[in-house]
Formats: C-alpha cells, structure tokens, sequence
C-alpha cells in the first residue's frame, strides 16, 4: 500500500506532523441521500447503492377508508450481492479486534478484488497507526473541503474490468474529511446527527477532525526571590560586660557620697612624673626535639620483649556469596524475521504484522526471540481470548490433569444446549501455527474454513491447522479463529 501525505498540510520543510486520534472517538455526519453509509469499530464505508422503480402499491379496500389515493412509484434499492460481500468483508476484519484495522482490511481488500466482476463505486477509510488507510473504487472520492484536498479512484490504478482503484495511506487530515461514492449533495449534514455505528442511508459521510485539548492553565510559579528583613548588626552582638562596682575609698568621693555621708575636703596631691618604660625583649627561640615518628613505627620499643610470629592456617576460603540469579524465562522460542523496529514475525510473512515494514534482508533480521500471541479466539457472545499457550476448552476443563500440572491452560465455555463436553478440545501452538484438536468429545468439534459452503468435522484426536478466519462450532458455542500471523 503507498503511503501519501496528500491529506495532510504541507509547510516550508515538509508535511506537519499529526496527531492520530483515537477514530471510534471522532463524530460521523451523515448528508441525506439513497447510499449506503457504515460505520463499524476502525471503519467507515459509503458505497452506491443502485436504485430501480417500484412497481405501483396495490392493496385491498379498507371498508370506511374510502377510496385509496393513486400512488406514484418511487425508486427503492435494489440489494446487490457484491455489496453485501463489502459490507460482510468490513465486518470481518473489524471484528478481529484489532483497533487499527487499515493494514489488514488493504490486504482483505487485494484478495476480493478479483473475485467481483463488477466492482460498485465505494469510498473507504479505516484507522493505522500512524494515521488512515483510504480505498477509492469507480466514482469514490475522499476529500478535505477546508484545505482543498482531493483524492480519486483515477489517481490509483485501472483494474481488469477497467474500474478505477485507489488505495493509500494517508495522515489523518486536521480538517473535517467527506466520503462520497459519486452521488450528489443536496443537503449539508445536521450538525447534532453523529453516527457511533451501524448502518443507514446517506450520500455523503463526514468524518470530523480530532478535537484539540485546551491548554491546562498553570498556576503562577512562586517567585524565586524572597524578601527577608534581617536585624541590624548591633542587635546580633553580645551585650557589654558589666563594671563592677567601685569600692569606696578614704580620701575618694564616691558619686553618692555627698548625698549619704558627708566628708572634709581633701587636699589633691600634686602629680607624679611617670618614666616611659622600656618594651620587654623578644623571647628566645625554643629548639624542639626532632621527631621520633619513624623510630616508633618501625621498630620496637628496647624496653619490649620481642613476640613469637603468628601462626599461618592454611585452608580453603569460603566460596563467595553467589549473585541472585534471576528466574528463567520459560516462555517458548521460535525462529523468525525481526524487521526494523523490533518485532520478531513468523518468516512466511511478507510484511510486519505490526508495522507493516516489508520483510526482506535489509529491513529484517533472522534470529530466535520469545514467540508473541498468535492470535485470537473471538467467541459468539464477544469474549476473546489471546492464544499465547496451549489451551483446553470444554464444559469443566480444571479437572484434567494436564491442566493441574500447568501444562494446559483452561477455557471454560459454557453452553446452554449441554453440547459441550467436560474436556472438548485443545488448541495447540506448534511454532508459528495454531492447532485444533478434538479430545474425543461426545457430540464431536465442527470447523469451517474461509469460503467452506458447510462445516467440516474433526476427527478425534487428530490436529488440523488452524488459518485466519476459521470457524469452530462446538455443541450450541460457535467461535472465530484471527491471527495476523502465519502462511494462510
């Protein structure tokens, strides 16, 4: 399948990257009209419906009615067997499960073409990855109004019958994208009407772009700076020692003397010269004794007797603590193609099953890797279940002992009729391939292959290969066997 960036705005360096959103989340408008409109999980398809006069109703007189008015014939569609098989195609690959079927539903789609001898106008889109997968054929056209993007089965390629097909990859539009199938819009799509799933008529479906977030506000951000008042220097210094009092004296005046107790005046003294004295002389310099380091460390003291030498025990060293092994991974090994980005593929395959990389020497590697799930059970009531070991089915599947020792894993499938036996049948993984073996069951294990016009029955304990899309029936239970994996 080619991949095109056509849907999507181009800028100075390039398409813009664009986010892909989740595509049964995003609302369908339907324009009136006499297509067929359907919308399943991961798919959307308009296809032409071709529409033929009705011949005139005619109906018994209804007494008290009066006389039924003349009815003009009105065109009605007329049901066509290759667009059921479209139709009935679409819903098998969504409801494989996956939720971005578009790689899958391209190779449904190559498969079929050459099985119809006249191909009805579609225009199809379903979910990938990385964006949509867009099927044009004879008047389809998918088109982007706001951006003034088109696309049309003449710009893909001409099929045997000489019907036009296009089918590409595409980034997921930031605008609304129309699917038509050639019929004329005469009639814009209400803007409440939003078609989750199903099927009804219309000329057109517009698929709405995906709705961006708003902005979660922020919070103001504390500032980094914070302003301190810090106390003055002087606040921060000890307190002044206290002055002792000074003892009272005779012949001194004590500050309070004058007031408490009364003295004669006395005569000062004249002053006394004072010499200046000499500064003191600098102290000698003191010789250290030289350092006894080495002395005390090398050798013994005299005063010391000398030490007989230690003894030497010769023996083994206890083995080192060993290291936390970690537990062994027991899951099972195959051989396969590792492409680009990882992914270990069943080397039958042409294509990654998850990324769609083509498998060749350059993009794949050869290598043995834990085998990944191969597949799916989807059942009538649609439970699935995810085949990534040996599985036991039936009405009491704990009570086998294979079941007890963890080499099978149970599957209870409960059925109202009372078909199903105590141990029914086993699904078996043998490399790539998915098994099927009826365990000696009393009403016995019914298959059928993709295209089988009747059920096939197993013989007992005999394993049959299982391929995408087989049917298994078990007493009134019926289930589905998907897989991306393996050579059909």
């Amino acid at each position: 399948m080619p991949v095109d960036s056509a849907l999507a705005p181009a800028g100075p360096a390039g398409p813009s990257p664009t986010t892909v959103p989740p595509f049964d989340q995003v609302s369908v408008a339907i324009a009136p009209g006499d297509d067929l409109v359907v919308r399943m999980p991961g798919i959307l398809l308009v296809v032409r419906v071709e529409a033929t006069p009705a011949p005139p109703a005619t109906g018994p007189a209804l007494g008290g009615w009066g006389a039924a008015p003349a009815q003009t014939p009105t065109a009605a569609p007329v049901g066509d067997s290759t667009v059921g098989e479209l139709v009935a195609l679409c819903r098998r690959v969504s409801a494989a499960g996956s939720r971005a079927p578009g790689r899958r539903l391209h190779d449904e789609l190559r498969s079929w073409l050459p099985t119809v001898s006249r191909l009805p106008s579609f225009a199809l889109a379903a979910a990938t990855e990385e964006g949509l997968a867009v099927a044009l054929a004879g008047e389809g056209v998918a088109e982007v109004p706001d951006l003034g993007l088109r696309l049309t089965p003449g710009d893909g390629e001409r099929l045997e019958d000489g019907t036009c097909f296009l089918d590409r990859l595409v980034d997921w539009p930031p605008a609304a994208l129309r699917l038509t199938a050639g019929a004329k819009i005469d009639t814009a799509p209400h803007p409440l009407a939003d078609l989750e799933a199903g099927v009804v008529p219309g000329a057109a479906a517009v698929l709405s772009p995906a709705a961006t977030p708003a902005p979660t506000p922020v919070p103001d951000a504390p500032s980094p700076t914070t302003l301190v008042r810090l106390p003055s220097p002087s606040a921060l210094l000890p307190p002044p020692p206290a002055t002792p009092p000074v003892p009272d004296l005779p012949g001194h005046d004590h500050p309070h003397a004058a007031h408490d107790h009364p003295h004669p005046p006395v005569p000062a003294s004249p002053p006394v010269p004072v010499a200046e004295a000499a500064p003191p002389p600098p102290p000698a310099p003191v010789e250290l004794p030289a350092p006894a380091l080495s002395a005390s460390l090398l050798a013994p003291p005299d005063d010391e007797a000398p030490r007989e030498p230690l003894p030497v025990v010769v023996s083994e060293q206890p083995p080192a603590a060993l290291a936390e092994q970690e537990p062994e991974d027991t899951r099972p090994r195959v051989k396969g193609f590792l492409c680009s980005r990882g992914h270990l593929n069943d080397p039958r395959v042409l294509f990654c099953n998850l990324c769609g990389i083509r498998m060749a020497e350059r993009t794949g590697v050869f290598i043995e890797g834990v085998r990944p799930p191969l597949g799916l059970l989807v059942f009538d009531d649609g439970a699935t279940v995810s085949l990534d070991m040996d599985y036991l089915l039936g009405r009491e599947p704990e009570t086998d002992g294979r079941v007890t020792s963890g080499q099978l894993r149970p599957l209870l499938v409960v059925d109202q009729t009372g078909g199903v036996s105590r141990h029914h049948a086993e699904i078996r993984l043998e490399g790539w391939d998915v098994t099927l073996v009826d365990a000696g069951s009393a009403n016995g294990t019914l298959v059928a292959p993709p295209g089988a016009p009747a059920w096939q029955s197993l013989v007992p304990h005999q394993p049959v290969r299982l391929v995408p899309g087989t049917a298994v029936r078990m007493g009134g239970r019926q289930f589905a066997f998907e897989s991306p994996h393996g050579a059909t």
